[in-house]
C-alpha cells in the first residue's frame, strides 16, 4: 500500500496516477496506524514539514520517502527512508514517461520501494545521487522553470503597460526554449547585449518601466560578460 501525505499540488498528481494510494492531509496528520513492511510513506509536504511528519511515523513499519529536492534524506530520522525527487513543475498531472527521478536510499527495502513506485508511475529509470548532488539538480530546476517563467512573466506585465499584444510573442518564446534547451544556448545568444549595440540597450532603457530597468540592466550585463 502506498500512503500520500499532502494534498497540494505534488500529492494530487500523483494520487491521480497511483490507483489505489491513500490521499492523507498533510495538516492535519497525526500518524497512519497497522503499517506493515510492505508500505511505502511518500510525504509530499513542504520541505519544512518534513522531519515533524517524519518523526510520528518513526518506530512504525514501511519505508518513508520525500519528495523535495533540497532536503537530505537525514531530515527523515532512522528506520527505512528514501528520497523520490521528481524534477518537474507540478501546473498539472505530468507525462511521467518524461520526468527525471532523482533517487536516494538509506537501505535495500527503500531502494525497492523507490523502483516500484517509478515502475508503477512509468518513469525513466532513477538516477541514484546523494543529498548535496541531488541539491545540485534542484539549484538548476531554479534557472530552468522558476527564473525563465519568471522572465515570461515580466514580458506580459510589460506588454500590459506597453498595450503589446503577449501572444504576439508565443511562436518566440516556443523556439527559443526548444532550441536552447535542445543545443549550446550560449552560441545562441542574439541581441543587442549580445552584439555589444549600446545605442539599443540606452534607447530600451528609455523605453521601459523603471521596475524592469534593474532587470533589464542586470541580464544584459551577464549576456555581456558571456562574450569573447
Amino acid at each position: 500500500m502506498i500512503h500520500l501525505v499532502g494534498r497540494g499540488r505534488v500529492g494530487l498528481a500523483l494520487a491521480q496516477s497511483l490507483p489505489g494510494a491513500q490521499l492523507h492531509s498533510g495538516r492535519e496528520f497525526r500518524g497512519i496506524s497497522s503499517l506493515t513492511p510492505e508500505d511505502t510513506v511518500l510525504l509530499a509536504v513542504p520541505d519544512a514539514a518534513i522531519a515533524g511528519i517524519s518523526k510520528k511515523l518513526e518506530g512504525g513499519q514501511g519505508v518513508r520517502l520525500h519528495c523535495a529536492g533540497s532536503v537530505s534524506l537525514h531530515e527523515l530520522g532512522p528506520g527505512s527512508c528514501g528520497v523520490f525527487y521528481p524534477m518537474v513543475s507540478f501546473q498539472t498531472s505530468p507525462n511521467w514517461a518524461e520526468v527525471p527521478i532523482f533517487a536516494e536510499a538509506s537501505d535495500s527495502a527503500a531502494k525497492t520501494a523507490i523502483e516500484a513506485l517509478v515502475a508503477s508511475l512509468g518513469c525513466p529509470p532513477a538516477a541514484w545521487t546523494d543529498s548535496a548532488k541531488r541539491a545540485q539538480y534542484h539549484l538548476g530546476a531554479v534557472f530552468a522553470n522558476n527564473f525563465s517563467n519568471h522572465v515570461i512573466a515580466l514580458l506580459q506585465s510589460y506588454c500590459a503597460q506597453a498595450g503589446l499584444d503577449p501572444q504576439s510573442y508565443q511562436a518566440m518564446v516556443r523556439t527559443t526554449i526548444d532550441a536552447a534547451a535542445a543545443g549550446d544556448a550560449k552560441s545562441l545568444q542574439t541581441g543587442p547585449a549580445s552584439r555589444a549595440d549600446q545605442i539599443t540597450l540606452d534607447r530600451h532603457m528609455d523605453l521601459l518601466p523603471k521596475e524592469l530597468r534593474s532587470i533589464y540592466q542586470a541580464l544584459s550585463q551577464s549576456i555581456q560578460g558571456t562574450l569573447p
